[in-house]
């Protein structure tokens, strides 16, 4: 056997530490790329125990489970979801902070909202939720039994108009009604509240003529004990909560298929996430969405989960919807306030 010189042991010795160096530098780099490798953070934009807080925390179990890290449920209301939104943009697009996501925080808050300094295009969409039919509900007194009479009463000359409320300037509820109204010639008077609650009690107690929202939370009560009425469900079909409402398609007026609305909740994140952790965070999310403890809470709000889709076809869906309520928007001239 030839022996070592001690030129070609000192190679051995650099080649060998080299190699050890090469792999042990990899080591930071291979950890650096499990993810989630830390909690993740969900922010909800309402107060604790509304229907968004419900589904953040019937998909918490599994989240957990099937990302391997604890999933922290936040709740931050304020300037119309705005304030959680721009929590979640202030933090880098890594994937660890997410929000429950709908149109008004997302989409119309910046529209309406001079305080939110963001565009909806900042955001993107991992996994759309469930989608929530919106119900034309009116005081008990109101002499119309549907909305197609309360569009007829604000078409006369002469009419003093109907007042509908909504939970703020700017939401969707108030987009809504006034895109309806101005659709189909009704006349129809805004009276802006702060939050739903206030304006349920005002429904109920008879100070405002109708509003517009989904049967969850406190208006599910409401209907329940009589103390408001529900005119019409602004859907293709009626639901299953609701089976002695009309939906709206099943009216005579010509506008019927332009006045099918429904609010969706949805997955949503800082836009620019890598795309092996969106599609990491899509799973899991899809895998909660429909587990027997989201099945649950969406059962008990009358709902549905949404088909699962991949991300490119969520993209396109929120694309679509943003530019949707944008029209709506500036054809009845929402001004941020």
């Amino acid at each position: 056997m030839r022996a070592t010189t001690p030129k070609s042991f000192a190679r051995l010795i650099t080649i060998t530490a080299a190699l050890f160096g090469a792999v042990a530098g990899s080591a930071p780099a291979l950890a650096a790329d499990v993810f989630p490798s830390r909690p993740v953070t969900m922010l909800v934009a309402f107060p604790p125990g509304g229907p968004a807080d419900v589904l953040a925390r019937a998909m918490q179990p599994t989240m957990a489970r099937v990302l391997g890290q604890p999933f922290i449920i936040e709740n931050l209301p304020g300037a119309g979801g705005a304030l959680a939104v721009q929590r979640m943009l202030s933090r880098p697009a890594d994937g660890y902070t997410l929000i429950m996501g709908s149109p008004n925080e997302a989409i119309l808050a910046p529209l309406s909202n001079a305080s939110a300094k963001y565009k909806p295009e900042d955001l993107a969409l991992l996994a759309p939720i469930s989608t929530h039919p919106l119900v034309v509900m009116a005081r008990n007194g109101l002499p119309y039994s549907s909305l197609e009479q309360v569009i007829a009463a604000g078409r006369k000359a002469g009419s003093p108009g109907l007042t509908f409320g909504s939970p703020g300037h700017g939401s969707m509820y108030h987009i809504v009604s006034e895109y309806i109204a101005q659709t189909t010639g009704a006349k129809l008077l805004h009276v802006p509240y702060k939050g739903a609650t206030p304006m349920m009690q005002d429904l109920a107690g008879q100070q405002i003529d109708i509003t517009i929202l989904p049967n969850l939370g406190a208006s599910t009560q409401l209907l329940e004990t009589h103390k408001i009425k529900a005119l019409d469900v602004l859907d293709t079909q009626r639901m299953r909560t609701l089976p002695d409402v009309p939906a709206i398609a099943e009216s005579t007026l010509a506008q019927k298929q332009a006045l099918v609305y429904a609010i969706w909740l949805a997955v949503m994140a800082r836009d620019g996430m890598p795309a092996d952790r969106a599609r990491v965070l899509m799973e899991a999310s899809q895998q909660a969405i429909h587990s027997p403890e989201m099945a649950r809470a969406l059962a008990l709000s009358g709902v549905e989960a949404m088909k699962p889709q991949s991300l490119e076809a969520s993209a396109k869906f929120y694309a679509g919807e943003s530019e949707k309520f944008r029209k709506m928007a500036r054809s009845i001239q929402l001004t941020p306030q």
